[in-house]
């Protein structure tokens, strides 16, 4: 008994002094007039960016030994502080948490920049007509940027050669952002692609499937409108895939009809013979590459997707509120519609 007592008496020691060597160096950390000693460095804070991402973006730049110094200096002292702000920021030589969590709190947002908020499940000629409309660059700019351009990104050597419209379609990260006026479209095109390379690695560690996830999840974001939707029609499309059945979705019949613009209002019969190797009415498989450009949402639904028997779907029309209706053949497809 007494030596049950000893065990315990040494695993509970142990515990203590494992907490205390991960425990007392944060709490220097928190409480030290100095927290930084390296070269000034300059942190970009997206717009939308929550104070926890700001502190995992912090140290994973080794400005700080733990992102949670940072959130819980700004949770207990949250009415001395502003809130974050997007931008860019200066951090330098001896500032303290106190001190970073300040600079990040002080607006550096130039005036003369245009913001652009582009939606998810855009494509490329949507966002080209976007951006021409606010004054950024012409259609004709931004696509012949997208063609031709040269960006220095990891994941583009993932995006294997194949007969798609466009390489880089699926991986313009749908976002708010803010562009000076003068900004280039090579400006704007490298940005939307660093953003979609900054959060995909947020969520995952190879880019290995990335462009078939990318594929399927720009399907999933053209037809899913809940977001309790977008695994479950990733398992569908996954499920007539593996039973090498067609896809039949009218949003890639859309896309090749409507040259990526989407500004058709109904699909007939005779569109669903168009000659292109994006109709999965005529073609089995995924697309050739992405149809638009898909959030983030559609994007984890699609490499994680729902594990179900279901190969058919489509809009319930009596709730009329963007859900579907889900079954496993034909005729059930079909008498659900009634």
């Amino acid at each position: 008994m007494k030596k049950t007592k000893r065990i315990f008496a040494l695993i509970c020691l142990v515990i203590i002094v494992v907490a205390a060597v991960k425990l007392v160096p944060l709490v220097v950390e928190y409480l030290s007039g100095s927290v930084y000693s390296g070269e000034p460095v300059e942190v970009d804070v997206a717009m939308g960016a929550t104070v926890s991402d700001v502190a995992s973006q912090l140290e994973e730049m080794n400005i700080i030994k733990s992102k949670y110094t940072l959130m819980l200096k700004y949770k207990l002292n949250a009415s001395d502080y502003d809130n974050i702000s997007y931008g860019t920021h200066l951090i330098t030589e001896g500032m303290s948490i106190d001190e970073i969590i300040k600079a990040l709190t002080v607006s550096t947002a130039p005036t003369n920049t245009v913001t652009v908020s582009i939606p998810e499940g855009y494509s490329i000629e949507m966002i080209a007509l976007k951006l021409e409309e606010c004054g950024l660059c012409s259609f004709e700019d931004f696509i012949s940027e997208v063609q031709h351009g040269d960006f220095d990104h990891e994941f583009i050597k993932y995006i294997p050669d194949g007969n798609y419209k466009y390489k880089l379609e699926g991986f313009m990260f749908p976002n708010t952002y803010e562009f000076y006026e003068d900004a280039s479209a090579h400006d704007i095109a490298d940005k939307l692609l660093g953003t979609f390379e900054q959060e995909y690695e947020k969520y995952f560690s190879s880019y290995d499937k990335m462009f078939e996830i990318v594929t399927t999840a720009s399907i999933v974001e053209r037809e899913a409108v809940l977001d309790s939707e977008r695994a479950t029609i990733a398992g569908v499309i996954g499920n007539r895939i593996s039973k090498d059945m067609l896809l039949q979705v009218d949003a890639t019949v859309v896309y090749a009809k409507s040259a990526g613009r989407y500004d058709m209002t109904q699909v007939t019969y005779a569109d669903l013979e168009v000659d292109s190797l994006y109709n999965t009415y005529k073609h089995k498989g995924l697309t050739p590459g992405p149809i638009c450009n898909p959030g983030i949402k559609s994007i984890i639904a699609s490499a994680k997707p729902e594990s179900h028997s279901w190969l058919f779907y489509h809009t319930d029309e009596e709730k009329k509120d963007g859900s579907h209706i889900f079954t496993e053949n034909f005729d059930d497809h079909i008498s659900t519609m009634n």
